[in-house]
């Protein structure tokens, strides 16, 4: 089986960022099934690597919406095969 492909859906962050946050997803992704695991497992290493709060969200292609206020410069909507994520650093 291949790799699932990667679709960025929106973006307002540096191009550095957005290739550790993807690097994170897949790891994740290999280590973790379950919707939260995932989100939590990103978050914390975010977290850790970034300094200050971040959100995570991870569900099923075209299942979820949202509306959120993040900081400028920290926000990243993508999909990795089925699964839809975004994430943020909390403005």
């Amino acid at each position: 089986m291949g790799k699932p492909e990667t679709k960025i859906l929106h973006v307002d962050m540096g191009d550095e960022l957005q290739q550790e946050v993807l690097q994170v997803a897949s790891l994740a992704l290999n280590q973790y099934e379950d919707n939260w695991d995932i989100a939590h497992y990103i978050k914390k290493e975010f977290e850790k690597r970034q300094g200050g709060y971040w959100i995570c969200i991870v569900g099923k292609y075209g299942e979820y919406s949202s509306s959120v206020t993040y900081q400028r410069n920290f926000y990243f909507r993508f999909s990795i095969g089925n699964k839809k994520f975004e994430m943020f650093r909390s403005a």
